[in-house]
């Protein structure tokens, strides 16, 4: 890459060049600086690119919540979920949990989510709440692939 002096005076130089009758020499010049002037723009659309993947990025974080175990997305008053907290703390993905019977399982990283099981009510009458069950819980068990 040229110097952003080497643009500043380019312009100068060719058009001295030209007023000189050094066409050949002129055109060089101008060419190099078209070409400089090209990858300028294209490096400041890939930038553009970025900072608006960034800034999705930071919207993105602001609706996101998580529960101790999981993540859901809260958009103008409505949560959409689960999402799996592995895939989003790993990839910045939020990867749909799909509903089993007893548990959640995430199709990309294959981690199981338990479900939270209900009352029990056997016995007293009494409702007893299992406390590590009140929230799912990631098994992040692999299953082997076939």
């Amino acid at each position: 890459m040229f110097s952003t002096l080497f643009q500043a005076t380019g312009f100068k130089r060719a058009f001295d060049l030209f007023e000189a009758g050094r066409f050949d020499e002129g055109k060089v010049l101008l060419k190099s600086l078209q070409d400089e002037f090209m990858a300028v723009c294209d490096e400041n659309e890939a930038l553009k690119r970025q900072l608006a993947e960034v800034a999705e990025v930071l919207d993105l974080a602001e609706k996101v919540r998580f529960d101790g175990q999981k993540y859901w997305l809260e958009e103008d008053g409505e949560r959409k979920g689960p999402f799996c907290q592995v895939c989003y703390d790993r990839d910045g993905l939020l990867v749909h949990l799909h509903k089993h019977e007893n548990h959640w399982e995430c199709r990309s990283c294959h981690g199981l989510y338990m479900l939270p099981r209900e009352a029990d009510t056997s016995h007293d009458k009494k409702p007893r709440l299992r406390a590590a069950m009140e929230k799912t819980v990631p098994l992040f068990m692999e299953r082997e692939m076939s």
